[in-house]
């Protein structure tokens, strides 16, 4: 696969027939890295017919179990199918230590694992690098309202959750995670993006609309679509085609691939 976005999973968290949780695989620049880890991602990639020892690395937006939920069974699919390169995973900082405890009981001992897990922590202000690839988070506010209510009783728990701008050989890809309000979305879009990876089930479509029109977008990549949305999908789609012009607009589905 040439430079290129696959959609593993496109839900909106619920559970559906017939779409799995929120996982995208990138690959850019020569490297393959994938974006968040909603089950059941791992049976996806073998079912691609993915080489395990090919995945470049993990990074995970926030911890809502739709989006990394996954990631044990990823990281036992490698070990089990003897993956040999150290894996990169990056996550917000305070989910490390729990994750790590969470694997453990699951009975994965990452000593026993034939590949090392390099643990990292996602900041705002250090872009992370794979190779050439450069991945620049950036903080929203999906998580603020929950923050607000529960972080005074549970100070332990990460309540942190982050956009990505990918950048490599000259292109930009923006993947929005879930957001809290459109408006998240601005300091990504400052400069022209070959392709904008965005959710609509946390802010409404005239607002999302409202914010990318005129930007220079390439291609906008609806994913993570509401129940209330995609019961009017087709008029959203249109409405979504005419603010937006000249940029190609998409509502992906799983296994879709958008080239780049």
């Amino acid at each position: 696969m040439s430079d290129a976005i696959r959609f593993l999973g496109t839900s909106d968290g619920l559970p559906t027939a017939d779409r799995c949780h929120a996982s995208v695989l990138v690959k850019l620049g020569g490297h393959t890295i994938l974006l968040d880890c909603g089950e059941p991602c791992s049976h996806t990639l073998k079912a691609l017919g993915m080489d395990f020892n090919a995945l470049d690395a993990v990074f995970i937006t926030h911890l809502h179990s739709d989006h990394i939920a996954g990631l044990p069974m990823l990281l036992q699919s490698l070990w089990l199918e003897q993956r040999t390169r150290p894996l990169p995973v990056w996550m917000p900082r305070r989910a490390i230590r729990p994750f790590r405890t969470w694997l453990r009981h699951c009975l994965l001992d990452e000593q026993v694992f034939p590949y090392r897990i390099h643990w990292n922590a996602i900041t705002a202000t250090t872009p992370a690098t794979v190779g050439q690839l450069r991945v620049q988070a950036y903080r929203n506010t999906h998580l603020d309202a929950i923050r607000a209510r529960y972080a005074r009783r549970h100070s332990e728990i990460s309540f942190d959750a982050y956009s990505f701008l990918i950048t490599a050989g000259g292109k930009r890809i923006v993947y929005s995670g879930d957001i809290g309000a459109a408006g998240d979305l601005v300091p990504l879009l400052r400069e022209p993006v070959d392709a904008l990876i965005t959710e609509l089930a946390h802010s409404s479509p005239e607002a999302v609309f409202a914010v990318l029109a005129g930007r220079k977008i390439r291609q906008v990549l609806f994913t993570h679509v509401g129940r209330v949305v995609r019961a009017r999908q087709e008029s959203v789609a249109r409405q979504a085609r005419r603010l937006l012009r000249p940029s190609r607009v998409q509502f992906v589905a799983d296994g879709d691939v958008a080239k780049l």
